[in-house]
């Protein structure tokens, strides 16, 4: 016979069973649920296409995405800019006057560079 307590052991649920023999239990120790929970942790955290990876590389696919819109709008732009300077000479000519310093030979040019001077701040006496 059993004593009080080997009875205390194994807690009782409804209907006077053993936990250990509800369908709770069972089904949480049946092998095909613990090997699918134990496969699907694996594919989540560990894989090498685990779930983490993804996220990463759908975030390099979105930047690279968002480059290839930029790009294709300054080509566009780059475009324009083009197609002006092979048809207008007075582009041209201007281009060279602003960024290469071009002149004519009768023409001085001054380049004035502007430099920010920063003000010192005044010490305090300590």
């Amino acid at each position: 016979m059993k004593t009080s307590e080997e009875k205390q052991a194994t807690p009782k649920v409804k209907n006077g069973k053993k936990f250990t023999q509800t369908r709770v239990f069972n089904f949480f120790w049946n092998r095909y649920f613990i090997f699918g929970s134990a496969f699907i942790v694996w594919m989540f955290f560990f894989d090498q296409n685990s779930y983490f990876v993804h996220r990463e590389l759908d975030k390099q696919i979105n930047n690279l995405e968002r480059d290839e819109a930029y790009y294709k709008e300054n080509l566009q732009q780059e475009t324009e800019k083009l197609n002006q300077l092979t048809e207008n000479p007075a582009e041209i000519e201007r281009i060279a006057r602003e960024k290469h310093f071009l002149k004519k030979e009768n023409e001085d040019i001054f380049i004035v560079i502007e430099e920010k001077i920063e003000k010192e701040e005044p010490k305090k006496d300590e």
